[in-house]
């Protein structure tokens, strides 16, 4: 395959720019020559008519004193006044006989034309009528070679070639200067695309003097390696996530797993007393319990990641009456810690059976890791268009560090505290995950001088009006 090297950018404007000029030139130059032509030969017809009619006078009073027999005489004079250096004189009487010539002209009798000049035999000529118009007593030609004028026509061709061709190389000169600093923003932008195209994702150049096409191109370059690089960052957050989330998944059902497998291989050996069997198979039943919590809120997070609206059926729910017949379960929950309750009458757009799900993983989190003599606050209210659930606790609180991790999944921020409450530290991250896809939000905040208060906002209904 033949390999043909490609022409440079630059080469192809200066070289089509080169182009455009020589094609203008030459159709300026063909245009001048045909005018100029004209110009020339119109020229030397009017000189020419012009010694005819000086003389016409004379003629037409010679004829007019001695009539047609004095023609032969007139018509000498005419030839020797009209004769020039370069122009030949022909008279014929009215019959076309030759009445008188010059010497240098030995051609035949011109054709008679009725126009101001014609070229014949490569000379200009002119002809016009001795006497009366309709009765002719003869007729005069002038002659003049065209040697002349061709002999300027080529000069004058000459001298616009050497000028056109300066003009060329002038042109592609200053050409090239102007179009290399027009290319230098597009050059920039090709270093820039390099980078990029070599990894360096997020490299912007900045072209502010550049054309208002390189400007745009430019920033939408820019815009595309910023955006490479957010999306380049996030695809490495979460592929760590997705790494941590399975190392932790693979420990969280690998120490039940080898829980139960420890006691049943105790078991089948028959290394147990019964009472010893009794309390393994509680912790096999526990462990088992544990698994299967832990695979459900697996399966609860994978179905709010991948699909989180066909998880969410939204209904206009009152808030205080969902709260108040919640009440007997959520005292249970977090037993024996006092529990106070205050709701306000609102409805807000929810999925009634995943809020409570979030309520429950929230005081669920509180039941863990609290104290038994912890009191526990829930309030409902109003704020701007929002509905607010507010759970709130005076334990220990959380760590200022771990705070903004506390969504994340699998998170310990006391690893050895979580281990021994039996979480799975997925809690808190469903109910993220639920609240987020009704359209709400869920924020974490330590309360002086101790515990700590999550405050979940969800959208009130359509027809609910606010509340101061």
């Amino acid at each position: 395959m033949k390999d043909t090297k490609r022409r440079t950018l630059l080469d192809q404007l200066i070289g089509r720019q080169v182009i455009l000029l020589a094609v203008l030139l030459f159709v300026v130059g063909v245009s001048q020559y045909l005018i100029l032509r004209q110009v020339l030969f119109s020229s030397t017809a009017s000189t020419l008519l012009h010694e005819i009619y000086v003389l016409t006078p004379i003629v037409h009073h010679n004829l007019a004193s001695h009539g047609i027999a004095g023609f032969a005489h007139i018509a000498q004079v005419l030839v020797s006044r009209l004769r020039a250096p370069g122009v030949d004189v022909v008279i014929t009487n009215g019959l076309g006989e030759i009445i008188a010539k010059s010497a240098s002209l030995h051609s035949r009798i011109p054709p008679l034309y009725n126009r101001p000049y014609f070229l014949w035999q490569g000379r200009v000529v002119v002809d016009h009528v001795i006497g009366n118009k309709y009765y002719p007593s003869g007729y005069v030609w002038l002659l003049s070679s065209t040697r002349p004028i061709h002999n300027i026509l080529r000069r004058d061709a000459e001298l616009y070639m050497v000028l056109a061709s300066l003009s060329l190389i002038l042109a592609g000169w200053l050409g090239s200067l102007s179009v290399r600093q027009t290319l230098v923003p597009l050059q920039k932008i090709r270093e820039s695309t390099q980078r990029i195209a070599a990894g360096e994702f997020g490299h912007t150049t900045r072209i502010d003097d550049a054309p208002l096409e390189l400007h745009d191109l430019g920033e939408s370059i820019d815009g595309m390696s910023e955006a490479i690089q957010t999306l380049f960052t996030q695809e490495k957050a979460l592929s760590d996530q997705m790494r941590r989330f399975v190392a932790d998944a693979s420990h969280e059902l690998r120490t039940p797993l080898t829980a139960i497998t420890g006691f049943l291989d105790l078991m089948s050996r028959g290394e147990l007393t019964p009472e010893e069997q009794e309390r393994g198979l509680a912790a096999i039943r526990a462990q088992g319990q544990r698994m299967g919590r832990l695979v459900h809120q697996l399966l609860t997070l994978s179905r709010m990641d991948s699909a989180p609206g066909a998880q969410i059926s939204l209904t206009p729910l009152a808030l205080h009456h969902w709260i108040r017949e919640l009440t007997p379960e959520i005292r249970d929950l977090v037993r024996p810690r006092e529990v106070s309750i205050d709701a306000g009458p609102m409805v807000a757009s929810v999925d009634p059976d995943r809020l409570t799900e979030v309520l429950v993983n929230l005081l669920d989190n509180v039941q863990r890791y609290t104290p038994a003599d912890t009191q526990v606050r829930i309030t409902i209210f109003q704020q701007q268009n929002e509905a607010v659930i507010r759970v709130q606790d005076n334990g220990p609180g959380i760590h200022p560090d771990d705070l903004p991790h506390i969504f994340d999944r699998f998170y310990r921020g006391d690893r050895a505290r979580t281990s021994r409450s039996g979480g799975s530290g997925l809690g808190l991250s469903i109910a993220h995950s639920i609240v987020e896809a009704q359209h709400g939000h869920i924020v974490v905040t330590p309360v002086s001088p101790h515990g700590c208060r999550f405050d979940v906002s969800l959208p009130l209904a359509s027809d609910q009006p606010l509340q101061p």
